[in-house]
């Protein structure tokens, strides 16, 4: 059995994992399209390259003679914290700068389609009525325990509480046992969402 060096694992920990871990994370994060393991190579170096450069203060100090053998624990903290727990970190704050320069209008709206975009940045509830293809109208309460899915796969509404709607389209009285309802993209037409229940 070949032997397995520090060296190696050192490389490989420095050059191919703080950047799978960071797109893992960012993919769980942003929702996007599926892509193979071998599609994302490259941009695993990219952001292992990256991951390096602005950690390379702390990782000068594996590098330095006897010192992995000289202080175990303290190189162990520093692999972990800079090819683990920093390439976690990464993908939030990368998520965060973007919503803030998004914001600011320094750059487009990174949102695929305007479903990802409304239900994307709700901090709030809101209420929703959706035309099923079959001519009726159902809707209610979407708060925090609703979803909305998102691109790729966009369209698919979960709303956590039905509300009985009155022939004006207003929303009366939630209905008894205050079931939710689970919508796929081909169960209506178009899906009505107002600020508050007045339908303002």
């Amino acid at each position: 059995m070949p032997e397995i060096k520090i060296e190696y694992l050192l490389i490989f920990a420095g050059f191919v994992l703080p950047g799978a871990i960071s797109i893992f994370l960012y993919r769980m994060k942003v929702p996007q399209r599926d892509i193979q393991p071998k599609d994302q190579v490259l941009e695993a170096v990219c952001f292992s390259l990256l991951n390096f450069v602005l950690l390379i203060w702390l990782i000068q100090f594996l590098a330095r003679p006897g010192f992995i053998i000289n202080e175990p624990f303290f190189a162990w903290l520093i692999v972990v914290f800079s090819f683990v727990l920093m390439p976690s970190v990464w993908p939030f704050l990368l998520a965060w700068l973007l919503r803030v320069v998004e914001r600011k209008d320094w750059v487009g709206v990174r949102s695929r389609t305007a479903w990802d975009d409304f239900f994307g940045n709700l901090r709030r509830g809101c209420w929703v009525k959706a035309s099923l293809s079959d001519g009726s109208v159902v809707g209610g309460k979407f708060d925090l325990k609703s979803f909305a899915s998102a691109n790729p796969d966009p369209g698919h509404l979960y709303i956590e509480e039905l509300w009985v709607i009155d022939n004006e389209g207003r929303f009366v009285v939630p209905v008894d046992g205050r079931p939710g309802i689970i919508l796929r993209p081909s169960d209506y037409k178009h899906v009505y969402v107002y600020r508050s229940s007045e339908n303002e």
